[in-house]
């Protein structure tokens, strides 16, 4: 036997006259099924944000979802029976599995009853003599469809994630392996991506790579601790690394980073520069690796790649780049090794303040004449001239090879 449509809450609309013209109305959209569906699932990829923006569900699989609801509802209005939202409960599985948010999956039911409303007050607009109780009824019946369908397609969209929790964390394992190693793309997309991370699908990102013994993360808790901190973040355990992709919004936010990793560290960290498309992760995970090598002791814990275009350079081949420096850093072979860094790290302040020497003398706490004498030095063994461009580019670039690579 047929049971009741509408819950008890809802209201009731009596009239035989009025029933029957919404029937009407049903059987009429049921022999237009195809035609609805596309006009849904087009209202849909318009309108939704994600869907706008994206193809996170190709559009024959819009439709085709759109199409079974569709039919499930005006079949339960034609023929006057409770809802069956089954077709929702299907689809929320779905979604989950395909990754999309259920906000946007949310949102789209929204826009799909608001337009199958659409085209059934057209249709009722169409005919003569319709009954105004049935305009009220049909209405009622739609709205009270998309809340019980929305209802089932949510419960079921969060079991089915629930479900897959502990299937995700192995699969999470795996994307960000991939993503470290620039293997990804070829299959996922970048919303996609991030989405599993469950990181935001725009930088900026930064990759932390931190000294570990085998077997063992070198900086334990550290994503329940960053989240903590409002901050999201992807961590894998390399044989000799632990590494994670960290979006930072700003630079506080990363000085925040920071100044946990560095608290948190027993060994060295290395710190990419900044960077917003997840597909340049590998190379970012290249740069903060290149902070970790030359030797342990020097320099502080935690060391963030600067990104300029010199230390790019520098390490864009690193076995290149050491065999074509190597003749500059040899004249500095017979000085200790603290003599040779005193000369570099000379250099390298001059440079930075546009080589003045009286600003290098006061940052490094000595007379002008002195960081002139040191200058000369590199003169000498190098026999190359700080006043000529072009050795002042040789220098600078073997300086800094040598700094991150040797």
């Amino acid at each position: 036997m047929a049971s009741r449509l509408l819950e008890p809450s809802l209201p009731r609309m009596d009239g035989e006259r009025a029933r029957r013209q919404v029937i009407e109305v049903a059987e009429a959209l049921c022999a237009r099924i195809d035609e609805l569906a596309t006009a849904v699932a087009q209202a849909i990829t318009r309108e939704v944000t994600l869907y706008r923006a994206t193809e996170p569900v190709p559009f024959e699989r819009v439709v085709h979802g759109c199409a079974t609801n569709i039919r499930s509802v005006l079949n339960a209005i034609s023929a006057g029976t409770e809802f069956d939202p089954s077709a929702a409960a299907k689809l929320g599985i779905e979604r989950a599995r395909d990754g999309v948010p259920l906000a946007a999956v949310m949102e789209a039911y929204r826009v799909g009853f608001r337009a199958l409303w659409d085209v059934a007050v057209k249709e009722v607009t169409g005919r003569a003599q319709m009954n105004g109780e049935a305009v009220q009824l049909l209405t009622t019946k739609i709205f009270a469809a998309q809340g019980i369908f929305t209802a089932a397609m949510t419960a079921a969209y969060r079991d089915e994630q629930t479900r897959r929790l502990v299937g995700d964390e192995s699969e999470r394992e795996i994307l960000i392996d991939s993503v470290l190693h620039g293997r990804l793309f070829e299959q996922w997309s970048i919303w996609e991506a991030a989405d599993c991370l469950r990181l935001p699908a725009q930088g900026p990102y930064v990759v932390v790579a931190a000294e570990s013994n085998v077997g063992t993360e070198a900086l334990p808790g550290i994503e329940s601790k960053l989240r903590s901190m409002d901050v999201f973040s992807a961590w894998q355990l390399l044989p000799d690394l632990h590494v994670g992709i960290v979006h930072v919004r700003n630079a506080k936010q990363l000085d925040n980073v920071l100044a946990l990793v560095s608290r948190m560290a027993s060994n060295r960290v290395g710190v990419s520069a900044q960077f917003d498309d997840l597909r340049d992760t590998a190379q970012a995970l290249r740069y903060a690796r290149v902070t970790l090598r030359g030797r342990p002791d020097r320099g502080p814990r935690v060391t963030q790649f600067d990104g300029s275009i010199l230390s790019t350079a520098a390490v864009s081949a690193p076995e290149v780049m050491v065999k074509l420096a190597m003749p500059i850093i040899q004249c500095f072979a017979e000085l200790t090794v603290d003599e040779r860094d005193v000369l570099f790290e000379t250099f390298r302040v001059w440079l930075e303040n546009d080589g003045s020497l009286r600003a290098v003398g006061e940052l490094l706490f000595c007379h002008p004449n002195t960081v002139r004498y040191r200058l000369h030095r590199i003169e000498q063994r190098t026999g190359r001239s700080v006043t000529r461009p072009r050795d002042v580019a040789e220098l600078s670039l073997a300086f800094e090879v040598h700094r991150l690579l040797m």
